[in-house]
């Protein structure tokens, strides 16, 4: 019998992946999976196996998924991309969703809740949950804009960075940028968020996060 659905899971702990893959066995039929914890290996597999649907963490082990998202809509347009992470739906969901992502999940989620998500993304629809569902609507009205809406993708993926004490030397290299130009790209994000130092930019996000929660 062939297999209904081939699935690549990117995540940088194999837990996880081992996690996803006995769920997916347990509960769906026809699932060949593979597995990836670079984002060099995902390219990779990409290139060589054809994929129906796609599992990615968002930071893997030699980058962060946000920067090669788009870049790999663009191969792989019809492919569903879910989004599966330990990074907080209430600052990178909505920003996933519209850079092209069928899902975000947070691995937060119950054991149902995932096996729900799961169901959707495998019958071709997207997966929202209810909160992020709500923020959205929300945004879109005007009652609750996110922080992060000014920011560009780019800006984006160095405030994570900053986020989880990454320098700015270390962030350069890992983008193969300049060092000025990452501190450019700092000081932009601080200017939007309108704060001067990292802590009162935690200090903003977690704001949005309680007021959304």
């Amino acid at each position: 019998m062939p297999f209904a659905h081939h699935i690549l899971i990117a995540d940088d702990h194999s837990i996880i992946r081992r996690g996803l893959k006995f769920i997916l066995d347990a509960h769906f039929n026809g699932c060949y999976i593979n597995e990836a914890e670079t984002v060099k290996d995902v390219k990779s597999l990409l290139c060589s196996f054809s994929y129906t649907h796609l599992i990615f963490d968002m930071q893997m082990l030699d980058d962060n998924i946000i920067e090669h998202l788009p870049e790999i809509k663009k191969l792989y347009p019809t492919i569903p991309i879910l989004i599966y992470t330990m990074s907080p739906e209430e600052i990178y969901g909505k920003r996933m969703i519209e850079m092209g992502a069928s899902g975000f999940l947070s691995k937060q989620s119950s054991e149902t809740e995932v096996i729900d998500a799961l169901g959707l993304f495998l019958k071709g629809k997207k997966y929202i949950s209810a909160k992020l569902n709500e923020i959205i609507a929300n945004d879109s009205n005007n009652k609750n804009n996110s922080p992060i809406d000014a920011l560009s993708d780019r800006e984006l993926v160095v405030m994570n960075y900053i986020l989880k004490g990454t320098g700015v030397k270390e962030i350069s290299i890992k983008l193969g940028l300049q060092p000025t130009t990452v501190a450019t790209f700092k000081a932009r994000i601080f200017n939007k968020l309108g704060v001067s130092n990292v802590m009162e930019m935690r200090n903003v996000l977690e704001m949005y996060r309680y007021k959304t929660s």
